[in-house]
């Protein structure tokens, strides 16, 4: 059976934007990676069109190019390849504008009847229309959708995000918003149903990750109720520095059948601590996030929990790393707690606590309940198995599409050390 040749790549060189293109048969394209370029360059991202990929890159010149094409007059020009007009309009970010209104403590969500989020929770916006400030454009989107009158107060954030299955980004404000009426005339059309949702449920029903970053700023903020999490010492105030969120049992220490009962019993995986101190001088602090349930099940009593959560804070600081909290469930599942992953409630406690926005984070572990409380978040998320154990969730990996997926702390740090994985554009905030 033949074998499907590889993409070919091509150089979408481009600086204050004028673009570099290469004559061809009467024609003007992207020069090809094969090719050579008369000037030196700077690597970025790839754009994936299926039977060609184009990667982006900076051009290292001592003068401005005029000689180059302006980006903006390809589009009028008819001997210019379909492939350099497509990677430029692509280039081109949409807009979009969405309104959080809270009631009660709770956030109101939108049922989408079709597009992109159908069968799935949003919040009420969408796309600008030429010309359009974001905030007149949020308030008639939300009031076509809603069919009530609505004020569009504070801009809560903006967000930048690549769009799924294109190689095309989004920009997205989030505005604060408040209700003039509550009876409600959806535009059928486009919207199936309302609800008001806590801030939990609104986190696990969405899929637009403006919703999400947009919620956890908010409860940042102080708009919505405080979720119940236990920590390992109280809550204190980061710098915001990005931070990595770890799970415990079999993510940084050697897990047993019946539980970690004792101190004596906690120990690191190997690599462990080598590995987080890697992550420490790439400028990441640290947060466990860990499922307890031992506790419920009387395996361990809390205070047991708290001096095993100590001696591993102890440890780790006398290695050089600082554990800025701890925070566990000790419920089991048929509590239908908050907490417990894969529930975003003590991921959403972390972020508040830490200053830090979800899209400056990770989650890692080696459940997928981990992966899946970052994605209800919004945070990078890395699921952590050997061979065996990766072969045995590839389908469920495929659904949950972690960031990265690696064997170990220790090749997690390697993976971020090295620039590996090449992550989606971090967001914008105003």
């Amino acid at each position: 059976m033949a074998q499907t040749p590889p993409p070919e790549e091509h150089l979408f060189v481009e600086t204050d934007g004028q673009v570099y293109l290469v004559r061809d048969r009467g024609r003007w394209r992207f020069p090809r990676t094969s090719e050579a370029l008369p000037f030196d360059v700077e690597r970025g991202r790839t754009m994936d069109f299926g039977s060609d990929v184009v990667r982006r890159v900076k051009p290292k010149l001592s003068h401005h190019p005029e000689d180059w094409f302006s980006r903006d007059d390809l589009f009028s020009r008819a001997d210019v390849d379909g492939l350099v007009t497509k990677a430029v309009y692509m280039t081109m970010p949409r807009l979009v504008a969405e309104v959080l209104f809270v009631r009660r403590g709770r956030v109101l969500m939108e049922m989408a009847a079709r597009g992109f989020s159908k069968g799935h929770w949003n919040l009420p916006g969408g796309f600008l229309e030429f010309g359009e400030r974001p905030e007149e454009g949020a308030k008639r989107e939300s009031e076509e959708e809603l069919g009530v009158p609505v004020r569009v107060d504070r801009p809560i954030g903006v967000y930048l995000s690549g769009f799924p299955g294109k190689p095309t980004h989004t920009l997205g404000f989030v505005y604060r918003g408040t209700l003039r009426s509550g009876a409600f005339r959806l535009k059928r059309d486009e919207i199936d149903r309302v609800s008001w949702l806590s801030p939990v449920e609104a986190l696990e029903g969405t899929r637009n990750p403006f919703a999400k970053w947009a919620i956890v700023d908010a409860y940042r903020e102080g708009d919505l109720p405080q979720v119940r999490v236990h920590r390992h010492r109280p809550a204190t105030k980061a710098s915001g520095r990005p931070v990595i969120f770890l799970d415990r049992d079999g993510t940084i220490n050697e897990d047993h059948e019946d539980g970690i009962r004792t101190p004596a019993q906690f120990s690191f995986h190997k690599g462990v601590i080598a590995g987080l101190r890697t992550l420490r001088d790439l400028g990441y602090h640290f947060a466990v996030i860990s499922n307890q349930d031992a506790v419920a099940w009387g395996w361990v009593s809390e205070g047991t929990l708290r001096r095993i959560h100590a001696k591993m804070v102890r440890d780790l600081a006398k290695a050089g790393v600082r554990l800025e909290n701890v925070y566990y469930c000790p419920h089991e599942e048929e509590d239908g707690c908050t907490c417990r992953k894969p529930r975003p409630g003590m991921l959403l406690a972390a972020c508040a606590d830490l200053g830090v926005t979800p899209r400056d984070a990770w989650m890692v572990g080696d459940r997928l309940d981990d992966v899946r409380a970052g994605k209800a978040v919004g945070t990078f998320t890395a699921f952590l198995g050997d061979a065996k154990r990766i072969d045995g969730d590839r389908a469920a990996l495929r659904d949950e599409r972690p960031d990265l997926v690696v064997d170990s702390v220790a090749a997690f740090a390697r993976a971020l050390k090295s620039g590996s994985p090449t992550l989606p554009t971090r967001p914008a905030y105003t």
